[in-house]
């Protein structure tokens, strides 16, 4: 599959490190030729320098062959305007990183006209993503699949955890809980584990179950207590918070921005007349003390550097709020927040990433059982894949306890009619379910594939 990306920043260097490594035929546009010339030393793709939104430069890039086109510059102009030129040079299909508020429902309106497969949104998506993860403590490191109807969650297994020396098949007997443990990782080592595996001091220990199977998990061994969320505190006050404020507003949730740009702080007020916006530095330990930073129960940094986010959200940590996100692009910075128990974290170059991987899998596989949805766990070692089960699927009908898998793979949960179950032994999978596979082998494109 051919496949022309424009725009080599965060989110399209994050979509072409992805797709390249699927081994897609990559070919990147960017304006800039140092940005272009590291990616190309760094990544296998063919790169154009020039502008996007050029006709010759398209045609350099022979988008007329391309079977998709993804526009993921920081000009949503020049991003719609460079799928329009792409469509009518005759690429299959297209997607529009459209970021402005101010934009995004006319887009909707206008998508087929357009002629857009796909318009992607990450600072929505991560508003998004945020919402979901203030469920969650700050230690715990959480992300949906699914469609949003599952989640996963990778907690770390402490001395004084009731789960410390106890084996998976203890823990679901004891709990009778409908969660699924789908990976250990100990040291360097990560394995799938069976009933006989011992959980120790130290493993990181990724979990998967519905949003309230979860919570409820997690709450009954200890790890999360239940408080609501009544007052929330956002440093940055970008396009994230645009979207994010008025969500948390209509959960009624009292929401203090602090931003230092004045105009932002201007447009913020006068878009949301009942949000308490400061202008003033959201960096200033003072400020933050003298804005009532111990009574919050939630504090969010969305300031566009990823190392003040991290400062910021470890000083809220240690004044004893409940939840913490911050906001953190560069991955190097993982073991940090690891080490400062800040391991819910979000990054929206990643989540725009995984959408498009997704939206790509379907295009690949539309005459199969596809994949239908991917996320990467445990250091992107791990694959968590959903597939639909169409009249290819060669187990169909049949008990879980008599299909050969390949090593490394574990059927995980079925979904049927919506309602999500643990696989376990006698479980039969159906025409038109939804199967979660986990997956120590990388690259799966067909349900098949997962069969010894």
């Amino acid at each position: 599959m051919k496949i022309v990306i424009i725009g080599d920043g965060k989110v399209g260097f994050a979509i072409a490190k992805q797709l390249s490594h699927e081994g897609y035929d990559i070919t990147i546009i960017e304006n800039k030729p140092q940005v272009l010339n590291l990616t190309m030393n760094l990544l296998d793709v063919v790169g154009i320098q020039g502008n996007g939104g050029n006709y010759d430069v398209l045609k350099e890039a022979k988008v007329h062959q391309a079977d998709l086109v993804i526009a993921v510059t920081s000009s949503d102009e020049i991003n719609i305007i460079s799928c329009l030129l792409a469509k009518k040079l005759g690429a299959d299909h297209t997607i529009a990183r459209i970021r402005n508020p101010e934009y995004v429902h006319g887009m909707r309106m206008l998508k087929e006209d357009l002629g857009l497969s796909m318009q992607i949104n990450p600072e929505l998506t991560a508003a998004r993503e945020i919402l979901r993860s203030l469920s969650f403590s700050n230690g715990i490191k959480v992300s949906s699949f699914a469609k949003g109807r599952m989640e996963l969650a990778e907690i770390k297994i402490f001395e004084e955890s009731p789960l410390c020396n106890q084996t998976i098949h203890h823990i679901d007997s004891a709990l009778k809980s409908s969660i699924q443990f789908v990976a250990v990782q100990r040291g360097e080592e990560v394995v799938i584990p069976e009933g006989n595996t011992t959980l120790q001091k130290n493993d990181k220990v990724t979990l998967t179950a519905t949003a309230k199977q979860l919570e409820k998990f997690l709450c009954e061994v200890g790890i999360i207590e239940h408080r609501a969320i009544h007052e929330a505190m956002i440093i940055g006050g970008g396009k994230i918070t645009f979207y994010l404020a008025p969500m948390l507003m209509e959960m009624g949730i009292d929401v203090k921005v602090i931003e230092i740009k004045r105009e932002r702080c201007e447009d913020l007020v006068e878009r949301f007349p009942k949000l308490t916006v400061i202008h003033g530095d959201g960096t200033d330990h003072e400020l933050l003390l003298s804005e009532n930073l111990e009574e919050m129960d939630a504090f969010i940094a969305l300031t566009d550097n990823d190392e003040e986010n991290v400062i910021i959200s470890m000083f809220a940590s240690n004044h004893g709020v409940p939840r913490v996100l911050p906001k953190v692009n560069r991955m190097a910075l993982g073991f940090l927040l690891e080490k400062l128990g800040l391991e819910n974290t979000i990054t929206p170059k990643n989540l725009t990433a995984n959408q498009i991987v997704q939206y790509v899998r379907a295009m690949q596989n539309t005459l199969g059982s596809s994949v239908e949805s991917l996320t990467k766990i445990v250091d992107d070692q791990i694959e968590v894949l959903e597939f639909r089960v169409r009249e290819n699927c060669r187990f169909i009908n049949k008990p879980i306890k008599e299909i050969q898998f390949k090593k490394g793979i574990l059927l995980s949960n079925i979904l049927h009619k919506g309602k999500a179950s643990i696989a376990s032994g006698s479980s039969r999978v159906e025409l038109g379910d939804t199967v979660i596979i986990i997956s120590q082998l990388q690259g799966l494109r067909e349900i098949n594939d997962v069969l010894a």
